[in-house]
């Protein structure tokens, strides 16, 4: 499998999720230490050192964490074959396999605990879940409309440039993290655990090939060929 990337914004980000943590949580100790002589600043610089650990843990979540997306997506994805290519911060949605048949748009998740979904409602059980958002850790929150949402734009996107051909675009929503207990009914769009998407990839979910002339032109739009 080719895997494509945008090395710069994963590389800035990345720092910015390493650091950022580490500004706030300097700027909270310097409030501690200040605050005796300078009270009315106390309220101003903890909001600040609140929003450096906030937005650093969110980066190094997504860029530089033990689960960053990008790494995370290309392990399970590992050794799919050289007729895929992995796509991840280059175009409007995050991360897409340009398959034989289509495009396939992934939304990962990195939340560990229960997660459950029923009739399309999601629920999360974590322990220390206030700390992990207070950290920066995102809320599962909806998954499979964060994946229809990216899935739409990437649509939208293709048939600016190819409205003369029908490329299925399919949403999936792919869980990472080792410690999490998924437990998924009647979802929306598909939602898989680990290396699983691999063997849906090649068995269930495999897309009927497209045209040569199309699939050339939508790896030529995509930068890929």
């Amino acid at each position: 499998m080719r895997i494509i990337r945008n090395e710069r914004r994963i590389r800035v980000l990345g720092l910015v999720g390493q650091y950022g943590a580490l500004a706030g949580l300097a700027v909270l100790l310097i409030t501690l230490f200040i605050f005796w002589s300078r009270p009315n600043w106390m309220l101003a610089s903890t909001a600040v050192g609140y929003l450096c650990i906030f937005v650093g843990g969110l980066f190094a979540d997504r860029y530089a964490g033990l689960f960053a997306h990008h790494e995370a997506l290309a392990e399970k994805l590992k050794y799919l074959g050289g007729r895929y290519t992995l796509l991840q911060y280059v175009l409007p949605a995050s991360h897409v396999l340009l398959e034989p048949g289509g495009c396939t748009v992934f939304v990962i998740k990195t939340q560990g605990g229960q997660v459950t979904c029923r009739d399309g409602k999601w629920e999360h059980r974590q322990r220390s879940k206030f700390l992990r958002l207070f950290a920066g850790q995102k809320v599962v929150g909806n998954p499979h409309l964060e994946a229809e949402r990216e899935a739409r734009k990437l649509e939208r996107w293709l048939t600016k440039r190819l409205p003369d051909a029908d490329i299925p675009v399919r949403p999936v929503v792919l869980f990472v993290n080792p410690d999490v207990t998924l437990e998924v009914n009647d979802a929306p769009v598909p939602v898989f655990y680990g290396k699983k998407v691999k063997a849906w990839l090649r068995g269930p979910g495999k897309l009927e090939p497209l045209p040569s002339d199309v699939h050339s032109r939508l790896a030529k739009v995509l930068g890929v060929g």
